[in-house]
């Protein structure tokens, strides 16, 4: 069974510079990282939408936008559910089929979207490759709280203080050389 890794730390942390750091990392392994990479759409200082990345394919979409009009939201930005679903699921099934590392970047925003959105998040949680992922702090959301809860999960907790160390640490975690 491959170890998961969760990074948590409150909104506005440097999470993804930390999981870009493991990423570029593990790379430089020659192992293949896999996933998909969560970003936040900016304009005039505020949050406009948000938009996935395909670390296999390297192509991005935007999936939440201020423009669209959809019941389903994240962060009260509206989501087009169709897109998502053809951009995340087959990058999910990719990375589990051909990579050493699967990531998966803010979780928690993702996986509250649809139910073959969460369908395939839980497929992906459930493969034997190695997982990183990266999850709200706080969030009491049941899929969040279960990732946490699983065998196997260690979560780290990044801080403005550890935010150096920890992708050394989170990697030699998941190489195997320190135990929980």
């Amino acid at each position: 069974m491959g170890i998961k890794v969760g990074i948590t730390g409150p909104v506005g942390s440097i999470k993804s510079e930390a999981l870009r750091k493991i990423i570029s990392m593990l790379e430089k392994e020659g192992k293949l990282v896999h996933g998909v990479l969560f970003r936040e759409v900016i304009e005039n200082n505020k949050v406009r939408g948000y938009s996935l990345y395909d670390l296999y394919t390297k192509k991005k979409i935007t999936f939440a936008d201020i423009s669209i009009f959809s019941r389903i939201k994240v962060d009260k930005i509206g989501v087009d559910t169709r897109l998502l679903e053809e951009f995340l699921i087959p990058s999910l099934k990719k990375a589990v089929e051909m990579a050493d590392y699967i990531v998966i970047d803010e979780i928690g925003k993702l996986e509250g979207t649809t139910k073959n959105v969460q369908k395939a998040i839980s497929e992906t949680l459930e493969s034997d490759k190695p997982l990183i992922l990266t999850l709200h702090k706080k969030s009491r959301n049941p899929v969040l709280q279960e990732i946490k809860s699983l065998e196997g999960v260690r979560v780290f907790d990044l801080t403005p203080i550890n935010r150096n160390i920890l992708p050394f640490k989170v990697l030699r975690v998941l190489e195997g050389e320190e135990g929980s």
